[in-house]
């Protein structure tokens, strides 16, 4: 038997938390992005390399890029007043598997260590369970990001592999944990 999937374009859904807003991105986001890609401290936990200031026009095209995904879901999280203050991501969906992995990014770093990555991921897990029929999402982290791990472990996803020397952060080789959580 063969299985045919046809993709169409996926749209971020509004969900609501007791504290947060985790909504579809907005045009004027991306002046907010341009912030915190270029924050040394937001990107120490990035995978990609120390991003450069970049012109407006092409944090705009990476929000038409997320918006015409057909195997994920981006969205901002904004606090119950308003305030954007991230983006999390649910990505490589996979509809047979029915798999996707997570990312998270607190950018304002005044909500770092009170929740917001939990509250986000908690979620947006929830989400994938519930209303997309996902069964496993798997996330990243750095091995120097002993805050993400313990957000990962407190929700419940489980350390499913260590790769060693898997990245290149400042000129030398770091490890990655992987994590996973079931439905």
């Amino acid at each position: 038997m063969r299985h045919f999937f046809y993709h169409t374009k996926m749209i971020s859904p509004t969900i609501k938390t007791g504290n947060l807003i985790i909504r579809p991105f907005k045009t004027e986001d991306a002046e907010l992005w341009q912030t915190w890609d270029t924050d040394p401290e937001v990107q120490a936990h990035m995978p990609e390399p120390q991003n450069t200031h970049q012109d407006i026009s092409e944090q705009l095209e990476y929000i038409k890029e997320c918006e015409s995904d057909e195997e994920g879901y981006y969205w901002s999280v904004e606090t119950d007043r308003g305030e954007t203050i991230g983006t999390v991501s649910l990505f490589q969906i996979h509809p047979y598997h029915k798999t996707a992995e997570i990312g998270v990014v607190i950018g304002n770093k005044n909500y770092w260590g009170k929740g917001v990555a939990t509250e986000t991921i908690r979620a947006v897990t929830d989400y994938a369970f519930s209303k997309l029929g996902i069964e496993r999402i798997s996330a990243e982290v750095e091995e120097s990001n002993l805050a993400m791990k313990k957000v990962f472990e407190k929700i419940g996803f489980r350390e499913d592999g260590h790769f060693r020397a898997a990245r290149i952060k400042a000129g030398k080789r770091i490890d990655v944990f992987h994590f996973g959580i079931l439905k």
